[in-house]
């Protein structure tokens, strides 16, 4: 892996309900639940994180049925929503990909964290998040 990312930190779904979801990867795969985040997130949507074999997946469902969460899945349905990376450093990250002509859509931060994301056209229609957390002890508080 390049430096400039630490791991996978998440697999981003976004679903309708979190009743089915559910039922597939803590019923039948057998995924530990982690914290569920609620409302603790940027966007009209409450999240939730499973824990599959090692992977972690952030259950995202829309609060408002006419936010963009919603307006989404209308238009590209349920499904994957976006593969999270843990980053050491968003500057040189953000930098080392831009000089591959990389863009970045959105940039932003959020409860300590900085978030950016990759365009989709530059990843052959993925959307890439890409995270750094706070350093432990910055006192800032939730997560991704």
């Amino acid at each position: 892996m390049p430096k400039t990312i630490s791991s996978v930190m998440k697999i981003n779904i976004r679903a309708r309900s979190k009743d089915r979801i559910n039922l597939l990867l803590k019923d039948m795969l057998g995924g530990e639940p982690g914290p569920d985040r609620g409302a603790n997130t940027i966007g009209d949507f409450e999240g939730a994180f499973i824990n599959v074999g090692g992977v972690v997946f952030d259950v995202m469902v829309p609060t408002d049925p006419n936010g963009g969460l919603a307006k989404v899945i209308d238009r590209h349905g349920e499904g994957i929503d976006s593969i999270c990376f843990a980053v050491e450093d968003m500057d040189y990250t953000r930098n080392v990909l831009a000089e591959h002509g990389i863009e970045f859509a959105r940039y932003r931060e959020f409860n300590g964290n900085r978030i950016a994301f990759v365009h989709p056209r530059d990843a052959s229609g993925i959307s890439l998040e890409f995270i750094q957390q706070p350093e432990e002890g910055a006192g800032s508080e939730g997560g991704p």
